[in-house]
């Protein structure tokens, strides 16, 4: 396994970390899990990128008896929306108390990496997050604050303002909007990135064709409207994806993983078979220049179909 650090801070993370979405459904056992976590540490793994709403505090209590208070390891958590009231208060005093539930159910004394789950600019220009994340570091209750963004236009915006440590973004073979400007920004702010959908819900993994439905349930469907062009488009990938050492999958974690501000991927795994193959990905470099080039040529095909005659 290779690491990175995470911008300018003190933090080294595993190139490939485990988002930590799945952790806890119901159709397993709690063991399950946990030992999947530990299957993970034992590989090398040590990111692991949680939320208070991932299965509602299941994925946090997973965490929290895999890893406990361990030093060696490093989890990232997010606040998100109220669940009760929908309410979207990103403020200081709720923050606080998300905070103190976060740390009982993963057992620990800090959060490495705390994160606002998606707000919107108005969320963010409205609540006061940013005294409410110092307040947690001058407590030690978190290491250092950032926000998983939607909109690679706040990511830039909150560079500007100087008011993260870190961001979690989408960058996959499909979205590459952030090699326009967001990676240069964050080398010369010293932010550090987590690649969030290095495998597009699975899609880029080649598992689908555009004639078969999707399993209910699948995380493929959460891409809603873009899901069958997507599906169309990851298949023009499988003949130079078959080629690649990993095939399509290691491929696409390879894309992922190039730039080098990208601190960690973070793809997820139910199983230890995707965990091993997700691992094996890290390699200290990324992708091939001469695939880079091959998934340009598709690309540029997307874009000439999208324009249109």
């Amino acid at each position: 396994m290779h690491y990175r650090q995470l911008g300018r801070t003190d933090i080294t993370l595993s190139e490939v970390g485990m988002g930590c979405n799945r952790l806890g459904e119901e159709h397993e056992p709690i063991d399950f899990w946990v030992k999947l976590v530990e299957a993970a540490v034992g590989l090398g793994v040590t990111c692991f990128d949680t939320a208070e709403a991932y299965q509602w505090g299941a994925s946090e209590k997973v965490l929290g008896l895999a890893l406990g208070n361990r030093d060696d390891v490093y989890v990232a958590s997010k606040m998100c929306h109220d669940r009760e009231t929908k309410d979207r208060d990103y403020s200081a005093k709720r923050m606080q108390l998300t905070v103190e539930r976060s740390l009982r159910q993963l057992r620990r004394d800090r959060i490495d990496i705390y994160q606002l789950h998606s707000p919107s600019r108005a969320d963010l220009e409205r609540c006061d997050w940013k005294e409410g994340m110092s307040a947690l570091k001058e407590q030690g209750k978190i290491r250092c604050g950032g926000v998983a963004v939607s909109d690679l236009e706040d990511g830039i915006w909150l560079m500007e303002q100087d008011a993260v440590d870190m961001l979690q973004i989408t960058y996959n073979i499909f979205s590459i909007e952030a090699e326009e400007r967001l990676f240069s920004l964050a080398a010369e702010k010293g932010v550090g990135l987590l690649c969030r959908m290095p495998l597009a819900q699975g899609i880029l993994t080649g598992k689908f064709r555009a004639d078969e439905e999707v399993p209910e349930g699948h995380r493929a469907l959460r891409a809603g409207e873009r899901m069958a062009a997507s599906i169309s488009r990851a298949e023009d990938l499988r003949a130079p994806g078959s080629g690649y050492e990993g095939g399509m999958t290691r491929t696409a974690l390879h894309f992922s993983l190039t730039p080098p501000q990208v601190s960690a991927i973070i793809p997820g795994a139910r199983t230890r078979q995707q965990l091993e193959n997700n691992v094996a990905a890290s390699n200290g470099v990324g992708l091939a220049a001469g695939m880079r080039r091959q998934i340009d040529e598709v690309r540029g095909r997307w874009m000439k179909a999208a324009e249109g005659p």
